[in-house]
């Protein structure tokens, strides 16, 4: 059994990998979901890590702001405890600033874990504004004394694209603005 989860994983990372190298670079422009009735989420897969995107989140009720959020899938060593990443805050530079941005969630997926971020709600045209002022935004995590990024991120490090970036906000918001409309 072990080794079909294996051989599956291998695959599967292969597929990535290849899948990686053959995409364009439209692969990397923001956009827009509905993700259920009162949320709208615009966002772009990483450069590094592909399934780790970066996303602003609009609720309905509030769509003159969202909340800007990450996900990073690691492997960390064997017999890691979930708890090592509950209530913690990771240190990180983005866009060449160090900060702290607190887990919001963290568990077991697949062969590791999925943690998320909470990296601040925003203003929609300020966050716009800030995050477009670069072609490529970077992530670095660091170690604290709160979180060793370097024992429990296998890669500790990923960018994103803002091409399209200031369009995906504005659809976001205005798509927001028609659940508020709409009867149902």
């Amino acid at each position: 059994m072990f080794r079909l989860v294996l051989t599956s994983f291998c695959f599967l990372y292969a597929s990535l990998i290849f899948a990686s190298s053959t995409e364009s670079e439209d692969e990397f422009q923001w956009s827009v979901d509905k993700f259920d009735a009162g949320t709208v989420i615009a966002s772009t897969p990483g450069y590094v890590m592909y399934g780790d995107k970066l996303r602003v989140r609009v609720v309905s009720g509030g769509c003159d702001y969202g909340q800007l959020w990450t996900s990073i899938y690691t492997i960390p060593p064997k017999g890691t405890d979930p708890a090592v990443f509950k209530n913690k805050k990771v240190t990180a530079r983005f866009m060449g600033q160090k900060m702290e941005f607190p887990v919001m969630h963290a568990g077991e997926f697949l062969l590791g874990y999925l943690v998320m971020l909470d990296m601040g709600v925003y203003e929609l045209d300020t966050l716009s504004r800030i995050l477009s002022s670069e072609e490529e935004l970077k992530m670095d995590y660091l170690d604290s004394v709160e979180f060793k990024s370097k024992d429990y991120l296998d890669i500790p490090f990923n960018s994103w694209s803002t091409k399209g970036l200031g369009r995906a906000i504005k659809k976001a918001a205005k798509e927001c603005s028609l659940l508020n409309t709409q009867i149902g």
